[in-house]
């Protein structure tokens, strides 16, 4: 009698555990969460890798969240799904022919910095181009900071001028409540 009492205690606290999983899934937010940013570069007469321009921005995450009932205490991981860096100014035609190698990079106070994706090389006649990135790391962290950064750094092959530049990256954010 007491093996059979043992075996249904086990069994119904079994599936309350089940249950809560499925509770968790039910409650579970998946979304696309889109930055973007502007740049506008000073000249840059030395060549070789360097430092194209830094943007420091409020991020926009916990709006986000709100608009999708959930909030920065929910979120289970934030990973990079694409990153594109692109001329706007002073001329959308311009391109990167004097640029080799793009990295974009992922700043925000009181953590290290992240390389988050590059293109090496770059192709020449682009006026945007699509970074290959890493999406395996987990970046929550950075944007659940009130303001976070991009630092795009390269190699350029000969000077450039001024350059207005956008950076548009999209992530995903998975966030459950429990």
């Amino acid at each position: 009698m007491k093996t059979i009492f043992t075996t249904l205690t086990l069994a119904v606290f079994a599936s309350f555990l089940f249950m809560g999983g499925c509770v968790k899934k039910l409650t579970a937010v998946d979304i696309e969460f889109t930055t973007d940013g502007s740049l506008m570069t000073d000249s840059l007469k030395t060549t070789g890798y360097q430092t194209i321009d830094t943007i420091v921005m409020t991020s926009q995450l916990e709006a986000e969240m709100k608009k999708n009932g959930s909030s920065l205490s929910d979120i289970d991981e934030v990973k990079l799904k694409s990153a594109t860096v692109k001329f706007t100014a002073p001329m959308p035609t311009d391109n990167f022919d004097k640029v080799d190698m793009v990295e974009l990079w992922l700043t925000a106070p009181t953590l290290p910095s992240i390389k988050l994706a590059f293109k090496n090389p770059v192709a020449k006649s682009l006026n945007s181009v699509s970074l290959d990135v890493d999406n395996t790391s987990d970046l929550a962290q950075y944007l659940k900071s009130p303001s976070f950064g991009f630092e795009v750094k390269g190699t350029n092959n000969q000077p450039l001028g001024k350059m207005d530049l956008t950076v548009i990256a999209k992530w995903n954010v998975k966030a459950s409540k429990e």
